[in-house]
């Protein structure tokens, strides 16, 4: 086995992970999962702060060792023995945990149980629906450089699908997944937590509400919410009227939109045409 310096080739010594849990996380909503789940296992974490700014994310060491797609979060478990696993994508992290951390079933179920599936499906259910139309409804409504209007209503009607989706589960069930809290209801949480910044209004799910509130007054989500910094896209944060967080946002926004739209500029390309392209436009009569 390598040793740690030749194992982490490269990787600056403070973002070198330490023995135990490791979070390589941002000021972004994805890693506030993991400190979440962290938090309501007791888990003993030492969080790695990257700076999206000074491009860390698409730095070659942490492309390298942390996560080949260049996003957060990801996870580095140095264990006892001195081996480590990486783990990248939030809800692998998640499934990670309790795998590693939750033998007790604290936060999930047992595996090929009826709620075992019914969780991994309402995790499924986040990351593939909920999490990415949240995200795309946010930057066309918050950050895009030009109005669209198709891709705003696209997007919000889309997330308006979703929460109703939501709202009918949470009407008949205490969490999403059964009786009891899991990561399912973790990840959810965290855009239901953020559903003012992405144009939709909770007040209009009461049931959604209630289960988001409950939560919030956790004692381990009110400590994960703080790391590494207080969680910004809150309702009542980007809602605060005052001057000094008004003009926060604003620079976020200003600066955010234009950053997005140049890092996408290496990828960018022309449409593949077909046949019927362009039947799909409205034709003025």
């Amino acid at each position: 086995m390598a040793d740690s310096s030749q194992k982490w080739a490269g990787v600056p010594p403070e973002r070198v992970p330490k023995p135990g849990l490791n979070i390589y996380g941002c000021l972004a909503v994805n890693p506030y999962k993991l400190t979440i789940a962290a938090e309501e296992l007791g888990i003993t974490y030492n969080y790695v702060n990257l700076d999206i700014a000074a491009g860390e994310t698409r730095a070659d060491w942490y492309v390298s060792h942390m996560n080949p797609n260049g996003r957060m979060p990801a996870i580095v478990h140095v264990k006892e023995d001195g081996t480590s696993v990486t783990v990248f994508e939030s809800a692998a992290c998640l499934l990670y945990l309790i795998s590693e951390f939750d033998k007790e079933h604290k936060l999930s179920y047992p595996i090929g149980t009826p709620e075992y599936w019914s969780q991994l499906s309402w995790l499924s259910w986040q990351v593939a629906g909920l999490g990415p139309m949240m995200g795309q409804s946010a930057h066309f409504n918050r950050y895009a450089t030009e109005p669209v209007p198709y891709a705003s209503k696209r997007f919000l009607s889309e997330c308006g699908r979703l929460h109703h989706v939501l709202e009918k589960r949470l009407s008949t069930s205490e969490y999403v997944a059964g009786d009891r809290l899991t990561v399912a209801d973790i990840a959810i949480f965290i855009f239901t937590h953020s559903t003012q910044w992405c144009g939709i209004d909770i007040n209009k799910y009461p049931h959604e509400k209630a289960w988001h509130d409950k939560l919030e007054k956790r004692p381990g989500f009110q400590r994960a919410l703080q790391v590494p910094v207080p969680y910004p896209f809150s309702d009542k944060k980007v809602s605060d009227s005052d001057p000094a967080a008004v003009e926060k946002y604003s620079m976020m926004r200003k600066y955010g939109g234009p950053a997005i739209e140049a890092a996408l500029e290496q990828w960018a390309g022309d449409i593949l045409p077909v046949p019927s392209d362009y039947a799909n436009y409205k034709v003025a009569e």
